[in-house]
C-alpha cells in the first residue's frame, strides 16, 4: 500500500497500491497519480502530523474497506467526525458477531475438536 503525496500542501494524500490498484496507476478514487512521490503508507499515516482527515483523500479512505486487515490497521489513528478510523472500521473485524449482527463478514466455524492445537 501508498500514498501519494504531492509537493503542494493543499493537495490531498492518495492511496494506491494493495488489492485494489496493484499498478499504481491510479488512486484508488480513481485520481492519477502520476507525477506524485509514492510513500510506503507505514512511513505516512501513522505518525501525528498525519492523523486529521483534511489531508486525506475521504474518498480514498472509504475504498480502504477493501483492503486486508493490517493495511486497515495503519490508518486507525486518523482523526474522522464520528472517532477515529479504527473507531469506524478496524474495531467491527474484532468484535464478535453476537455484538454487531448485521456486520457483512460472515465467520468461518471453529476447527473440529480433533484439531484444535493444544498448549502445553
Amino acid at each position: 500500500m501508498y500514498v501519494a503525496v504531492d509537493d503542494r500542501k493543499t493537495a490531498k494524500m492518495h492511496l494506491t497500491g494493495g488489492y485494489r490498484q496493484s499498478e499504481r496507476k491510479k488512486a484508488f478514487c480513481g485520481d492519477s497519480v502520476s507525477g506524485k512521490t509514492l510513500v510506503d503508507a507505514r512511513d505516512v499515516a501513522p505518525h501525528s502530523e498525519h492523523q486529521k482527515a483534511d489531508v486525506w483523500c475521504i474518498r480514498c479512505l472509504n475504498l480502504l474497506d477493501n483492503e486486508a486487515l493490517d493495511q486497515k490497521i495503519l490508518f486507525s489513528a486518523i482523526a474522522i467526525s464520528k472517532g477515529s478510523y479504527g473507531d469506524l472500521v478496524v474495531i467491527p473485524h474484532l468484535q464478535r458477531p453476537s455484538k454487531n449482527p448485521k456486520h457483512p463478514f460472515i465467520l468461518t466455524n471453529a476447527p473440529a475438536r480433533k484439531d484444535w492445537r493444544i498448549v502445553k
